[in-house]
């Protein structure tokens, strides 16, 4: 399905609604979804919070993973989301702000664009997107300022993320989940090295405390225990598969 992605225009979408009845059912498939610093806490409290790192740029990215293995998200049922906190990246979905597609060209400016061809985006149902008078619904405004301030809290994390390289705390490792009897092994994941973090001298641990670093340094590693959690959810959704 193409998303038909297109900037918000007052007179093209004069008439455009979203409707959230099934908000998630395009990330029934995700199994991975990016987070901030800011999130790791509720998102702590039930998804494994760790680290990708990008090979060509080197540069890690913090993600939440929703699922032991590919095309398949265990917190998500019928468009519905099952957890008690919706990371940040999936709650404005079919808007986005983001450059303008239709000009590769304009790169430097980045504007409120809807996808066009998600089924959540019509004219009959849902939430306008304008008044009457062409200016923004108040849906329209609060989603706009979740954009911008979640944008502002990725960019955050960027740095959050390079303090941590610069610091050696990141280190690969495998996570082990025990599924039906069976260990099965997860690679290809970053996280923080207690053992190094506790041997930072005092000074750069001061500028982790400084900089509010300590308290997702320590809801991602407690974040870990979470992925037992997701093993449990697997074997379950086994269990009602093979009845």
């Amino acid at each position: 399905m193409s998303l038909q992605i297109a900037p918000l225009n007052k007179e093209k979408h004069a008439n455009t609604k979203i409707d959230v009845e099934q908000a998630f059912l395009h990330i029934k498939e995700e199994h991975l979804v990016p987070v901030s610093a800011h999130e790791f806490v509720r998102v702590g409290a039930e998804l494994p919070v760790v680290f990708l790192k990008n090979e060509k740029a080197g540069a890690f990215e913090a993600i939440a993973m929703l699922s032991l293995q590919q095309g398949s998200n265990m917190m998500v049922n019928d468009g519905k989301w099952l957890g008690l906190y919706v990371p940040r990246a999936f709650r404005n979905f079919p808007l986005a702000l983001m450059a303008n597609p239709n000009d590769p060209a304009d790169k430097d400016n980045l504007y409120i664009c809807v996808a066009e061809g998600s089924p959540m985006v019509n004219t009959e149902k849902g939430y306008a997107l304008f008044n009457e008078d062409g200016s923004q619904s108040e849906f329209l405004q609060k989603r706009s300022e979740a954009m911008a301030d979640f944008l502002r809290q990725m960019e955050q994390t960027k740095e959050f993320n390079r303090t941590l390289a610069e610091l050696d705390l990141l280190s690969p490792q495998s996570l082990t989940i025990e599924l039906d009897g069976n260990k099965r092994e997860l690679t290809g994941f970053y996280v923080i090295d207690e053992a190094k973090l506790n041997e930072l001298d005092a000074d750069k641990f001061a500028l982790l405390r400084s900089k509010g670093m300590l308290p997702p340094i320590y809801a991602h590693l407690m974040s870990l225990q979470q992925v037992q959690r997701l093993g449990e959810r697997q074997r379950q959704l086994n269990a009602t598969a093979a009845a």
